[in-house]
């Protein structure tokens, strides 16, 4: 059947499996739906939704297959294959390997491990270790892994959009769009690549530190799933938890401080944990890269100079897909100055007259809806009053602060647009879910000036005719 770099990805018992492995997930989901969800307003999107990023995943895995002629999801099916193969000689083997540390050498694995793509990497020895687990649960199928690994992404998107539905429920339609359908979202986040792991692993962060600390519900499971999750996602993409904790710091004290009694401690407690927030992402970027050197600040700086350079040259000189930010000496202050561009990069490009081919004229098009839907809020709302919003609610700040603060910290690492792509997906929907609810409350607000103003004017008008028909009865 049908071969990736010289490995063979499709065989005839594929023809089988998909659509079994597809019935099974179906029939999970619909126990789930009839019985989890039965009186639930929103769960009308969950087979619909469960069933796209199926397709996705199906789609990224084709698109891969027969539009690039290869590439990082083939590699993670033939590193996830020595998985079942150890399985079939020993399961001490298996489990040899699936706590084997990446690049260590032993007498019992070197065998199984001499020949593997992502064994030398921290970050793919990880995943691989996942998809060596469907491997095993799917007999090595590469549209049954699809099949899987969609579903298990989907159960973190599922569980994004019951965190938001829960706090703002007569958005659901809106919040439906941003976070289960939108393209590059379903489409990047559901095949066998680290983006569809990470992106699940943040959705359980978002759902589970939600019921923990807003709820108060089932406080020790859910500290095992967010403990795991966010473990899972060090392991695999670090720089997701470094955006993400941050923001979870600012919305919880935001949230909780108008309980704060001292007049004191509330004014100088914000900039205190806005301090305290970036020291803690410093800190974790030199802990992480104590353990993975390529997270150390130095080597992101000095990766992120070589890379823009190499990719700013390609874009000029081969019409590849590259992109720069300008001028960069590797500084601290350099960095800085890069923010806004880092993130526009990120957020609302490739522009369409920078596409050179049908992957990229996609993510244009999608970033020019991103970009005039933002530019429709801002317009709509205000710019004094939009960021009043963000300042007083604690969701949106927390939405905003995430998806920007991630958005800087890939647009200023990847220096390509189609790694980026893909690499941006998980602040998207939290971007867009940011202005939904911004655009509500400021709507809200709107109306009820409004009702404000006509009851005054009603009032005055009646008092106006009161004091009137006493004049004339005098």
């Amino acid at each position: 059947m049908l071969k990736s770099d010289g490995n063979q990805i499709l065989f005839v018992q594929d023809i089988i499996l998909l659509p079994l492995f597809i019935m099974v997930v179906l029939l999970v989901a619909f126990i789930i739906k009839n019985t989890r969800y039965k009186n639930v307003t929103e769960a009308k999107y969950f087979i619909p939704a469960l069933l796209i990023k199926i397709i996705g995943g199906l789609a990224m895995g084709s698109v891969y297959l027969f539009y690039y002629g290869g590439g990082d999801t083939f590699y993670y099916y033939y590193d996830a294959k020595t998985f079942s193969d150890s399985i079939r000689q020993s399961f001490g083997l298996f489990l040899k390997l699936l706590f084997l540390p990446a690049k260590t050498i032993t007498i019992d694995t070197y065998e199984s491990t001499k020949w593997l793509v992502y064994f030398n990497d921290h970050s793919g020895w990880a995943a691989a270790k996942v998809f060596g687990i469907l491997s095993i649960l799917t007999l090595h199928s590469y549209p049954a892994m699809t099949v899987l690994i969609a579903s298990l992404s989907f159960t973190g998107a599922w569980a994004l959009y019951r965190t938001f539905t829960d706090l703002y429920p007569k958005l659901y339609k809106q919040f439906a769009l941003a976070i289960l359908f939108m393209p590059s979202v379903f489409f990047w986040g559901s095949g066998i690549l680290k983006d569809s792991i990470t992106f699940g692993c943040l959705g359980w962060m978002a759902y589970t530190a939600y019921l923990i600390f807003f709820k108060g519900r089932n406080i020790f499971w859910n500290s095992v799933v967010l403990f795991f999750t966010g473990y899972l996602a060090i392991m695999l993409k670090a720089y997701i938890v470094i955006s993400f904790v941050p923001a979870l710091l600012f919305w919880i004290f935001f949230t909780y401080r108008s309980k704060i009694q001292n007049q004191f401690i509330k004014v100088v407690s914000g900039p205190a944990l806005f301090t305290i927030a970036l020291l803690f992402a410093f800190l974790m970027v030199q802990l992480l890269g104590a353990e993975f050197s390529r997270y150390s600040l130095q080597n992101v700086m000095e990766t992120a100079e070589t890379f823009q350079s190499w990719h700013g040259y390609l874009a000029e000189n081969a019409n590849a897909s590259g992109y720069t930010l300008g001028a960069f000496d590797g500084s601290l202050g350099s960095m800085i100055t890069k923010i806004p561009a880092a993130v526009n990069v990120t957020l609302f490009r490739p522009y369409l007259w920078e596409v050179n081919n049908i992957v990229m004229l996609a993510a244009a098009l999608e970033s020019l809806l991103l970009l005039g839907f933002t530019l429709y809020i801002l317009i709509r709302n205000g710019v004094g009053r939009t960021f009043t919003s963000i300042l007083t609610n604690p969701t949106v700040f927390f939405c905003l602060f995430f998806a920007i603060a991630f958005a800087f910290a890939v647009g200023f690492t990847t220096y390509n647009f189609g790694a980026l792509v893909r690499y941006k997906i998980p602040c998207i929907p939290f971007f867009l879910a940011g202005l939904m609810i911004l655009n509500l409350e400021t709507t809200e607000k709107r109306i009820a000036a409004s009702r404000e103003r006509a009851t005054r004017r009603s009032r005055s008008l009646e008092k106006a005719k009161r004091t009137h028909a006493i004049e004339n009865t005098i």
